[in-house]
């Protein structure tokens, strides 16, 4: 079961993420040129529609990025202790740069209708979704390749024992 449960909060945070990321690119960068041929009162129709849809993908992404986040952390956090010097700047960095994301998030989606400013903190939000991911990158190739433990290697003597059963 413990194997199930670390793959899938695995699956879910990079799944969460790529929708998030894919969902901000779309609303900032497609979207608006999508938007350009239509009439301007069809335009601000499809506009606010697809802004809603967003806005509760977004939401969601942000509670299962905590959840899958959270649980990640817990059972990495012992390798992390291993290599506190480049893991845990690293860790420290992506939830600081998840928190502006999240806050981002929320307060560039607040109410039906857009506040002026949208396009502009989509676009902060974008960068960070990317920064975050290559900080993310990072921290997972400094948990992988990290230093081992040096293990001895049994002499002649000792394999022969275990070999033969001796006492």
């Amino acid at each position: 079961m413990h194997a199930f449960l670390v793959i899938f909060f695995r699956w879910l945070h990079v799944t969460t993420a790529c929708v998030a990321i894919g969902g901000a690119f779309f609303m900032r960068i497609l979207l608006p040129a999508g938007l350009g041929e239509l009439e301007p009162e069809a335009r601000r129709a499809a506009f606010l529609k697809i802004r809603r849809i967003f806005k509760m993908v977004i939401h969601t992404c942000i509670l299962f990025l905590l959840v899958s986040g959270i649980y990640n952390s817990m059972g990495n956090w012992a390798i992390y202790n291993t290599i506190p010097q480049t893991a845990q700047p690293l860790w420290g960095t992506h939830v600081l740069l998840a928190t502006a994301i999240f806050a981002i998030g929320i307060y560039a989606l607040i109410g039906k209708e857009p506040q002026g400013k949208d396009a502009n903190w989509m676009l902060v939000m974008l960068l960070l979704m990317l920064a975050a991911t290559g900080v993310a990158a990072g921290l997972k190739y400094v948990r992988d390749n990290r230093p081992l433990p040096a293990t001895t290697t049994p002499t002649l003597a000792a394999r022969l024992e275990t070999l033969f059963h001796l006492e």
